[in-house]
């Protein structure tokens, strides 16, 4: 089984250097193309291996709409089945944080939650493995107060870590009925450059895909680099729809994408880092394109 996983593992990054280097080989062949086509100066990466990409360029192609690399993709087969989403705390959590956790596996339909007791982060993943787990949520705190979320999709990553902030619960949104178990629909809004479209592809696969006549929805909006999470119910009042939250509600702020899981810690290549310490940090907007 250690075996089979190792070598899993070795073909899974090799996949995805193979595939970054073919990225980067039709970044610069765009490049050369688009000087080309301008009739300026060739970039001065470019001016060495020019003639060779201009080779290759003769035999360059437009894939087809909705073909491309995704040898790596680690969410390839997302959708064939539900997921199995696991939900766990740090050690000796607060009652507000497992209060937290139990609507969290309301908010995820099929989820479960799993008391860690005193399991290490490596026998945690083995079991969750073991199990055919797909994702594995941790929850941590501060002082009786829920400010952290870790995805972890198994077997081989990505772990994306999470500040979590704003929690507010279901019985605090208040005028509730029964907790909706449906599958929700998905709102993803503003979430459209590079990397808001990596956190929303890891945080839409948490869900199965809804009946076309589910009446919930779940609303993920960034708002300045902040991702607010809203869970809602909504039903048909002649030719008005009238929208009822439902709870939880919390915010979410992205800080570290690795591309292993959470076992491996600090081994895990890093696919992205927030660097709030730089000159331009209150000018970018790192989630969306504009």
């Amino acid at each position: 089984q250690l075996r089979r996983q190792a070598r899993e593992r070795r073909e899974y990054l090799q996949r995805r250097a193979r595939e970054q280097q073919q990225q980067r080989q039709r970044e610069r062949r765009e490049s050369l193309r688009r000087a080309l086509d301008e009739n300026r100066l060739l970039p001065t990466e470019l001016r060495r291996e020019a003639l060779a990409l201009q080779k290759e360029l003769e035999f360059d192609f437009e894939a087809p709409a909705g073909t491309g690399d995704s040898q790596d993709d680690e969410y390839r087969w997302a959708g064939l089945e539900p997921p199995k989403v696991m939900v766990t705390t740090s050690r000796d959590p607060s009652s507000r944080l497992r209060l937290f956790a139990k609507e969290l596996c309301l908010l995820l339909p099929g989820a479960r939650r799993m008391n860690r007791g005193r399991a290490e982060l490596g026998a945690l993943v083995g079991a969750c493995r073991a199990a055919g787990v797909t994702d594995l949520l941790v929850l941590h705190e501060t002082r009786g107060r829920p400010d952290g979320l870790t995805v972890s999709h198994l077997p081989h990553g990505p772990t994306a870590h999470f500040t979590l902030s704003g929690a507010v619960l279901r019985q605090e949104v208040g005028g509730l009925g029964g907790a909706p178990l449906a599958a929700p629909h998905l709102l993803l809004l503003r979430l459209d450059s590079t990397l808001g479209k990596r956190v929303g592809t890891i945080l839409k696969h948490l869900f199965p895909v809804p009946r076309p006549d589910s009446r919930r929805v779940v609303t993920f909006a960034n708002e300045d680099d902040v991702i607010l999470v809203r869970n809602h119910v909504y039903r048909r009042r002649g030719r008005t729809v009238e929208l009822e939250e439902v709870g939880p509600r919390f915010q979410l702020r992205p800080y570290l994408i690795r591309l292993g899981t959470l076992e491996q810690g600090d081994a895990a290549d890093v696919e992205w880092r927030w660097h709030p310490y730089t000159a331009t940090a209150p000018k970018r907007r790192l989630l969306s394109a504009t």
